[in-house]
């Protein structure tokens, strides 16, 4: 390979960085976290298949965020167990931060 063509191959690669970069920047992915006593879980939630300039896709994507803060925090359907006050307080803050982000993102792709 020459010196010619090993540059150009440099520049090509240098020049095509930052769209690469800002290709992965669009990623339409929410990470939900849950504290619960010491243990934190995180969990993330795509919305690349949602349309969040769409209403309807806000309340789908919504509702993921609202299934995927109550599973961190350990709420297993069916159960029988009562809700504590410390499950309450991770799916609190486990919704509220995935719903702040939700807000960014549709602020950002609207």
């Amino acid at each position: 390979m020459s010196m010619k063509t090993l540059a150009a191959f440099a520049a090509t690669i240098a020049l095509a960085l930052p769209a690469m970069a800002s290709a992965g920047s669009t990623n339409n992915d929410v990470i939900v976290d849950g504290t619960s006593g010491t243990e934190t879980r995180s969990m993330t939630v795509s919305l690349a298949d949602l349309n969040l300039a769409r209403a309807g896709d806000v309340r789908r994507a919504d509702y993921r965020l609202i299934r995927a803060s109550k599973k961190v925090c350990g709420f297993v359907n069916g159960s029988v167990i009562p809700v504590t006050d410390d499950y309450r307080n991770c799916y609190g803050a486990a919704i509220d931060g995935a719903r702040s982000d939700l807000t960014a993102l549709t602020q950002r792709l609207g």
